[in-house]
């Protein structure tokens, strides 16, 4: 988890005295840059479960217009909500929701939740049963997203139909949640500067500094 302790004493504290070593100041090593991200990387992960656990406790509708939202703001469907709905359970071939990819809705991607608990495999199965769905729909494009993971059988029986299904696992949704701010709010951002010694290196002056310094040295 990320530490505030813990950044201050990669970068220094601002009480250091600066003055005792001038190229000391500002100036950081690829391991302290390192170590920062390393810091960010594990606030990140410790956030990814924390989404997956409050996924489980929401209600299976929740779980679904989630991934509706997620691909929302991914682009699909224009980036327009409108373009998208949740069926649920008021739909009987195993079809979550559908995102349509034009007005006039000649091509749409289906959607299905599969919310199973921690460490539960999708099976092939599952993944079978929703090619089917597509087929009884004629529709070519889906995307089957869970909460755990996929079955080795089950990604390797996406490579080989025709029909474009995408499986998204746990992971990917939740770092796509993070990327495009759905559940999850913007607590602070941070700029990081260091010194740029390449600027204060002795550089040849223009003629015409040259010129104007000897003139006004002259005038003296």
């Amino acid at each position: 988890m990320f530490r505030i302790p813990d950044f201050q004493r990669l970068m220094g504290s601002p009480t250091d005295n600066t003055s005792a070593a001038p190229e000391r100041a500002g100036s950081s090593s690829p391991a302290d840059w390192n170590s920062v991200s390393a810091l960010v990387d594990a606030a990140h992960a410790r956030l990814t479960h924390d989404l997956i656990g409050h996924i489980h406790v929401q209600p299976p509708s929740f779980f679904e217009r989630l991934v509706i939202d997620v691909l929302v703001a991914m682009g699909y469907g224009g980036g327009r909500p409108s373009m998208a709905r949740c069926l649920g359970r008021s739909w009987d071939r195993g079809i979550d929701g559908i995102i349509l990819l034009d007005e006039l809705g000649f091509d749409a991607i289906f959607v299905q939740a599969k919310r199973l608990k921690p460490g539960v495999a999708v099976p092939v199965s599952d993944v079978r049963d929703f090619a089917g769905s597509l087929e009884a729909c004629r529709a070519r494009k889906g995307v089957l997203a869970s909460t755990t993971h996929f079955s080795p059988s089950a990604q390797a029986f996406c490579s080989s139909i025709s029909r474009h299904i995408v499986l998204m696992d746990g992971a990917q949704l939740t770092q796509l949640m993070i990327r495009h701010n759905i559940g999850v709010k913007l607590r602070g951002s941070y700029l990081l500067k260091e010194l740029d010694s390449e600027y204060f290196r002795t550089k040849p002056q223009p003629a015409e500094w040259r010129r104007q310094s000897k003139t006004s040295n002259s005038n003296l």
